[in-house]
């Protein structure tokens, strides 16, 4: 039987994974944004397109926009923890299920990064 509630255990679980996954993608981002430095300085014909750059750059706000609702979702079950367990007629539910379809975005974008920019920034350096 599928009852679709949630447990404070549940959302803890999930939040502390997507946390680390999130801080995962900002690091690496960090690391592409500063070897592209790197590259441009190194290599001045070197190119990026306009688009990949702005694609990470929004790839990072996206990435602490989400890291910080969930820090917000966070406190707000612990003020709320005499809801629990939730169903799917809660509010909290609802915002859970949309962080879920949020990380699954960024979990997207973030493997067109790996598969689209990672490849031109290493070694070795195609100037087209």
């Amino acid at each position: 039987m599928d009852t679709k509630n949630i447990e404070i255990l549940d959302l803890d679980f999930e939040y502390k994974l997507w946390k680390n996954k999130l801080h995962f993608f900002k690091e690496e981002l960090d690391l592409l944004r500063n070897r592209f430095e790197i590259i441009k300085v190194e290599t001045p014909e070197f190119i990026l397109s306009e688009h990949k750059v702005e694609f990470m750059e929004k790839q990072l706000k996206e990435v602490d926009r989400l890291f910080n609702k969930i820090k917000t979702m966070e406190r707000e079950i612990a003020y709320y923890a005499v809801d629990y367990p939730i169903d799917d007629n809660h509010s909290h539910y609802a915002e859970h299920e949309n962080i879920r379809d949020e990380m699954n975005v960024i979990n997207l974008d973030q493997q067109y990064i790996h598969n689209n920019i990672y490849p031109l920034l290493c070694y070795p350096i195609i100037v087209k």
